[in-house]
């Protein structure tokens, strides 16, 4: 775990600065001792017409490859550069967006999966058939707030339609009011809530259980619980 911290911290260095890995370091310490996060659940069926994204900088969409890995070094940690290649090679979807003058540039990226294994995920969540579970949502900083995000979302939802998906379900930190407006105007449904309590970076709580519409439209059940932080949606 300290060789994990300090390769981290290390690239958290290279990456923001000493000033940015400083406030990285004050939050990350913080929650050692304690740490309790709430999320909103959300729905969208994706039965429904989806809108249209217009970003002001024109992106080309695809899904990653294997390939694609070296892509995220700079961009993420080491412990999450490993993560991110684990579910690479379990088929876990990753779909990246590039400038169309650039296809080299990433400049956002977004997951999604239509089965969890708490081995390779880091999350225990039973999904239904036709249910897919979508997270870990990010752009680069100098490309915020121009519309690529919500464009690379509704590419993924496009994506899991073409799969036969039925509904989608995300969660969001309480706090991030932000990602909680982008995705209601994208159409989800609160539909739950869920938690994770983590004492000495060890969870403690017990599973947590939320109400979900099932594909079918029926009420059905899955149950959450999470074995890390999960990044908020940006």
């Amino acid at each position: 775990m300290l060789n994990k911290f300090r390769q981290d911290l290390q690239a958290k260095i290279r990456q923001s600065g000493l000033l940015g890995a400083g406030h990285w370091l004050i939050q990350y310490l913080a929650s050692v001792p304690y740490e309790h996060i709430e999320f909103t659940v959300f729905a969208r069926s994706l039965d429904e017409p989806l809108p249209a994204a217009h970003p002001d900088i024109p992106v080309t969409m695809r899904l990653a490859t294997e390939e694609d890995l070296p892509r995220f070094r700079d961009i993420v940690l080491p412990s999450e550069y490993r993560h991110f290649a684990r579910r690479l090679t379990h088929g876990r979807l990753c779909f990246l967006a590039l400038l169309q003058d650039n296809p080299q540039e990433l400049v956002a990226y977004c997951w999604a999966a239509t089965e969890i294994d708490p081995d390779i995920d880091k999350l225990i969540l039973d999904l239904p058939p036709g249910i897919a579970y979508v997270d870990d949502a990010y752009t680069l900083p100098a490309y915020r707030r121009q519309g690529i995000q919500t464009a690379a979302h509704l590419y993924r939802l496009q994506y899991l339609q073409i799969l036969g998906c039925k509904r989608a379900i995300l969660i969001v930190d309480v706090k991030n009011q932000a990602s909680q407006a982008l995705v209601r105007r994208l159409g989800y449904r609160e539909i739950g809530q869920t938690s994770f309590l983590r004492v000495m970076r060890t969870i403690i709580t017990p599973l947590t259980i939320v109400r979900a519409a099932g594909s079918t439209g029926d009420q059905g059940e899955f149950t959450s619980h999470h074995r890390v932080s999960c990044g908020p949606q940006a």
